[in-house]
């Protein structure tokens, strides 16, 4: 077993990376992707903050926070006892089981990080990962638009999202439009 560490290992941390995941093409498991499309749209002039889309987890998820020193996940939720539409927020020291835990060819978050960490990875510390969660049901029905509950938590997730930055929006659309959600085709 090798002892190296990664070569990236004593960069300094630095910056604010958003990443809204999901598929927007599995109803409300694209939920992530529209809020970040929002916040970057609401976020101020002249902020340091880097907004991503992905569509990935685990080992690519900790790849995409490579030196960041403060990181904000955007994603759905699956909470079969709660309603669809809840804004959750909680840091990487809580985060729940996933339903991509046990896949065969990658791991969860929390064994991506840490897998990460081992080997020497400059990540942000658990408590600078900050998960903005959106309760939802229909995460494995293809569909180009969450639900209308999921839909409806868009505008409250991406305030979450500014608090959380430091820059709460003076007004959020309190209706969201086609050209603001955009399509699968518009993921960066």
């Amino acid at each position: 077993m090798s002892t190296d560490r990664h070569p990236d290992a004593a960069t300094p941390l630095a910056g604010v990376r958003v990443i809204g995941l999901g598929n927007p093409i599995l109803t409300d498991d694209g939920v992530g992707i529209y809020v970040a499309r929002l916040v970057r749209r609401l976020l101020p002039a002249g902020m340091n903050v880097e907004v991503v889309e992905l569509a990935t987890g685990g080992l690519g998820l900790m790849e995409a926070m490579i030196g960041c020193e403060r990181v904000i996940l955007i994603d759905a939720i699956w909470l079969p006892e709660e309603a669809p539409g809840r804004v959750l927020h909680f840091t990487a020291e809580a985060l729940p089981v996933t339903l991509n835990s046990a896949a065969a060819h990658d791991i969860d978050l929390p064994g991506a990080l840490a897998a990460g960490r081992r080997l020497g990875v400059p990540l942000p510390t658990d408590d600078a990962i900050l998960i903005v969660a959106v309760t939802a049901r229909e995460v494995l029905t293809f569909g180009e638009r969450p639900t209308p509950p999921v839909l409806a938590a868009i505008p409250q997730a991406a305030v979450t999202v500014l608090e959380a930055l430091g820059c709460p929006p003076d007004a959020v659309p309190p209706v969201l439009n086609e050209s603001m959600l955009g399509g699968y085709d518009d993921i960066a």
